[in-house]
């Protein structure tokens, strides 16, 4: 679930998805070679987070997703649903493919995302749960990167956990193709703040994005389209809904000082897309 614009992300509901990824991650210990995370929170792991006036908002999320292999299995030791069951996770009655559970008055969705290597959508049964197509998953199962993660899951446990995470190559792809397919702002937002604050570096980031071209990740052509299409300028529309997430809509009589944060992301935005271009068709 995405909103238009940072501030409609209730704090109260965000800080909810690493309980919710700590408790679900323990429970599915029997898959842990065949999952990845991936999605919004992903850039809280990879990403060094600056402080200060000019700084961009922290990432967030409303939920925890997935990427995991085709074959999935435990065998005769249980299915992702009785243990995401286990963890009180149900299929959601109202969103097909997804889990939830409620807490602290807000819903908490997991969903599994997988690649197939023939459709580049729809849905596959993996063991017992329906995952979403998705190519460019595979690559990110290839290259995860094993990370501490600590907090409190959400029955109040204090966790220590290694977790999958989505290396940035990868997820500077996935994020483009999506943002190609749906141009929700919050996918452009998540691309700029990782490029920015990679904690390898933004040439590091670039030089990963370029590789993924070399590795024929599937969802690399998405991601070239998107990038000749919708962000070769400051008024294409990546780099303005990346301003529209962070700033909201353009107020009339907008403050000078806004007005300027705005246009500077923008180009943030432009250079940085500019050089995954250059990177991406070495």
């Amino acid at each position: 679930m995405k909103f238009d614009t940072y501030s409609d992300y209730d704090p109260r509901a965000t800080s909810q998805t690493l309980p919710a990824f700590l408790t679900v991650w323990p429970g599915l210990g029997n898959y842990h070679d065949d999952l990845v995370l991936l999605g919004g929170m992903v850039p809280l792991y990879l990403c060094e987070h600056p402080t200060g006036e000019w700084a961009l908002p922290r990432p967030a999320t409303l939920d925890v997703d997935f990427g995991i292999s085709l074959g999935a299995s435990a065998g005769q030791y249980g299915t992702l649903a009785t243990d995401l069951r286990a963890q009180g996770f149900r299929p959601s009655a109202t969103q097909s493919g997804r889990f939830e559970r409620e807490v602290a008055g807000f819903t908490v969705y997991v969903d599994f995302l997988v690649e197939d290597g023939e459709q580049p959508r729809g849905t596959r049964l993996v063991d017992d749960v329906p995952a979403s197509v998705m190519p460019g998953v595979v690559r990110a199962l290839q290259t995860a990167r094993r990370m501490p993660v600590t907090g409190t899951d959400l029955y109040g446990a204090e966790q220590r956990v290694v977790a999958r995470v989505c290396e940035v190559g990868p997820f500077l792809v996935l994020k483009l193709r999506a943002f190609f397919h749906r141009q929700q702002g919050k996918d452009a937002f998540d691309l700029l703040y990782t490029l920015l604050h990679y904690d390898g570096g933004t040439q590091a980031a670039i030089a990963a994005f370029g590789a993924e071209a070399a590795a024929g990740n599937p969802a690399m052509p998405d991601a070239r389209r998107a990038l000749e299409t919708l962000f070769a300028d400051e008024n294409a529309p990546g780099p303005v809904k990346a301003a529209h997430f962070v700033y909201g809509p353009v107020a009339p009589g907008e403050a000078a000082d806004t007005r300027l944060r705005r246009l500077q992301l923008r180009q943030d935005v432009v250079g940085v897309t500019a050089a995954l271009m250059a990177a991406g068709t070495q």
